[in-house]
């Protein structure tokens, strides 16, 4: 029977280059978010492949769409998941082609999202159909997730897995159909310099130099020379002392990304306020590391006699900068890893390979709410966001082999 389907995905495989094409042609670039033409193209594809389709809504107008291929029973059900958003076509005088109508060209497919990650999400259906064709039912219950707001960090796959636990989930990030990888958490912070005071520009004299006899200080030199000093130490320290078996090296970051304050000419800004994105490993608990941000700008205050007196606040993943996403570890003894790595090894003749990204990916969402999760996909983070993104077309027929050998032996055949 495996043979049977492999068969048919090559035989078949010009069909599913004209999906990939077709999704790719939907302009869903997040900002704006404009996903609806493209879900309601996803979602009819799926009742098509025989699946139920559930489409429910994170963030108004912005529909989530899941599909459910009901199984026979007493099979074990596998999430897969990917984003149809992605990241605006920018410089687009640079691309060789309309980054939205794809192009191949020497075996690569060319256009926005061929990587990140509509070459997954088409794999699914591509799979799903040839399944419904050569007439396997499966035992478990497969999800095909079509989420949108990742490349916004917004509540996408956060809801979905809320909505939809399973006994194993796969995130189609694109690995090149080789690798299954671990992936880094992000949490943002909002910290905010403020004066109880406004001085006028000539009391800076008095106030910052010997002698002046006026309590004082520039909320924006404060920032610049004590906080962001204090947080590249931290940074540094991280480098040379964290470390994850899969992650790559120096992966732990403090960057900041916005800062925000000052005052006409005549006075000394008495407010700043900073954002700054926190990269850290898998096996690191964010209240911990918060803890270790919060205590470093708290040293760095007490060796300051304006800021010891008025010390930063710190605000944690705040509204208005909600860039969080939690890690997602390799549990090397779990069945789906183990099972997707012999199946990787059957069908593509390597054996499968391990390791980890600094990326983000949405795949921590699942084990918070009780389903292991790891990241396989047939794009090339390489290509991901870059002018004339592009996708291996190889990959994307492999992947599709591995994702159905995969799902006819974790589900269950009837």
């Amino acid at each position: 029977t495996e043979k049977k389907i492999l068969a048919a995905i090559e035989k078949n495989k010009d069909q599913l280059y004209e999906t990939l094409k077709d999704f790719i042609r939907f302009p869903t670039e997040n900002p704006p978010g404009n996903e609806a033409p493209a879900q309601q193209w996803f979602a009819e594809r799926l009742r098509k492949a025989n699946a139920e389709v559930d489409i429910f809504e994170p963030m108004p107008g912005r529909p989530h769409v899941v599909g459910i291929l009901k199984g026979t029973g007493d099979g074990r059900s596998v999430i897969l998941n990917g984003h149809l958003d992605v990241v605006e076509a920018r410089q687009r005088e640079s691309w060789q082609h309309d980054p939205f109508e794809p192009v191949v060209k020497d075996g690569m497919m060319f256009g926005r999202g061929a990587s990140d990650m509509k070459s997954a999400l088409a794999a699914y259906l591509f799979v799903l159909e040839t399944l419904k064709e050569e007439g396997i039912r499966l035992k478990g219950d497969v999800f095909v997730q079509s989420v949108v707001g990742e490349e916004a960090a917004e509540p996408g796959t956060k809801a979905a897995a809320e909505r939809y636990p399973a006994d194993f989930a796969i995130v189609g990030e694109g690995t090149r159909s080789r690798q299954i990888v671990a992936s880094v958490g992000t949490l943002t912070a909002k910290i905010t310099i403020n004066s109880p005071y406004t001085l006028h520009l000539h009391a800076r004299r008095l106030a910052l130099h010997a002698g002046g006899g006026v309590e004082g200080a520039n909320a924006i030199e404060k920032m610049a020379l004590r906080i962001i000093p204090a947080l590249n130490d931290l940074e540094r320290e991280w480098a040379v002392f964290k470390n994850h078996w899969a992650i790559p090296p120096a992966q732990t970051l403090i960057n900041p990304f916005l800062i925000q304050g000052g005052s006409p000419a005549g006075y000394l800004p008495d407010e700043c306020t900073m954002y700054v994105i926190v990269v850290y490993l898998p096996t690191e608990q964010p209240k911990t590391v918060q803890m270790e941000i919060e205590n470093q700008i708290r040293r760095a205050a007490e060796l300051d006699g304006w800021l010891r007196l008025y010390p930063p606040r710190v605000e944690w993943n705040p509204p208005e900068q909600p860039w969080v996403f939690p890690a997602s570890d390799l549990k090397m003894d779990h069945q789906g890893i183990q099972d997707l790595s012999r199946v990787i090894e059957d069908i593509s003749g390597e054996k499968a390979q391990y390791g980890g990204r600094g990326g983000i990916t949405d795949a921590g969402w699942f084990p918070l709410n009780g389903t292991p999760a790891v990241v396989y996909g047939p794009g090339d983070v390489h290509w991901a966001h870059r002018v004339d993104e592009r996708v291996n077309l190889e990959d994307v027929v492999l992947y599709a082999k591995i994702i159905s050998s995969f799902l006819m032996g974790w589900c269950g055949m009837e």
